[in-house]
């Protein structure tokens, strides 16, 4: 089996390449491959001919997206449109990784995969676009929408919390989601090519459970004993609005790919083991 993997060095990207390791892959930082550049992307993809294409690239600066909404839209949705193109035409399965953000935040009780989409910033509606590209073409593909990332390494808000020098720290309480840890997105990509069900679409994929980022941090601190005061504040004024609420149901995920998602805090504590180790 070939796996082509873009963005390979990202945060994402470095968990996927560790829990495929027995598998033949082919991986390109974002410097290596701009999936911006249509044909370089072509070329790799016509010379490998692999059977799958894990889109690990994205635009991803929240904030900054604001004021780059170009930028943003061409690598979260022109560069996926050429690239579920070419998945089509060198018959590759792609697996592209979407957001809680295409969501506005206002409900009640956790999204499914067919509730309305309309996001509230500029990321969001990317990765939106991006989606509609791929179910437009109609690739082979799956799109796992995933959620407030983390990992032991690159930059999240784990590696944040455990790192900084601040005794205090003040987190908002006014965002609930699911933290969720790229180690365990990467474990079930690797039970997904090995028990493909053919079943192409799009799926929610997230550690279980409900945190606010004022919880999160509070687990984090707890787990590695950093003896940080956390206060939890409102909001803060930032670029980009976020969703209130953006915790997905991930049913449909753990019924077609007879899976189970751990809980954020099993996510978390694999996570700590790692960062310790």
């Amino acid at each position: 089996m070939k796996i082509l993997i873009t963005g390979a060095n990202g945060m994402l990207g470095t968990a996927i390449k560790a829990a495929l390791q027995e598998q033949e892959l082919f991986c390109f930082s974002s410097k290596e491959l701009d999936i911006c550049c249509s044909f370089q992307l072509d070329q790799k993809v016509k010379n490998i001919r692999p059977d799958y294409i894990i889109n690990c690239a994205a635009y991803t600066a929240v904030d900054l997206a604001e004021a780059e909404e170009d930028k943003a839209f061409k690598i979260n949705a022109l560069a996926v449109q050429k690239m579920a193109q070419i998945s089509k035409q060198y018959k590759a399965t792609l697996i592209h990784f979407s957001t809680d953000y295409v969501f506005k935040g206002d409900a009640a009780t956790p999204y499914e995969t067919d509730h309305e989409t309309d996001p509230i910033n500029v990321y969001g509606a990317s990765k939106l676009a991006g989606e509609k590209a791929i179910t437009q073409i109609g690739c082979k593909h799956y799109i796992f929408r995933i959620s407030w990332l983390y990992a032991p390494h690159g930059k999240n808000f784990f590696k944040w919390v455990a790192g900084t020098d601040m005794k205090e720290l003040k987190i908002v309480d006014s965002q609930t989601g699911s933290p969720t840890s790229a180690l365990d997105v990467a474990a079930f990509i690797h039970h997904v090519l090995k028990n493909d069900p053919t079943a192409y679409g799009t799926y929610h994929f997230t550690n279980q459970g409900a945190w606010t980022w004022f919880d999160f941090a509070q687990a984090i601190n707890n787990k590695l004993d950093l003896g940080k005061k956390i206060t939890p504040v409102a909001e803060f004024k930032t670029a980009a609005k976020r969703p209130a609420y953006s915790v997905m149901n991930c049913e449909k995920t753990e019924g077609v790919f007879d899976y189970q998602i751990p809980s954020i805090e099993e996510g978390l504590d694999r996570v700590v083991r790692q960062y310790n180790s």
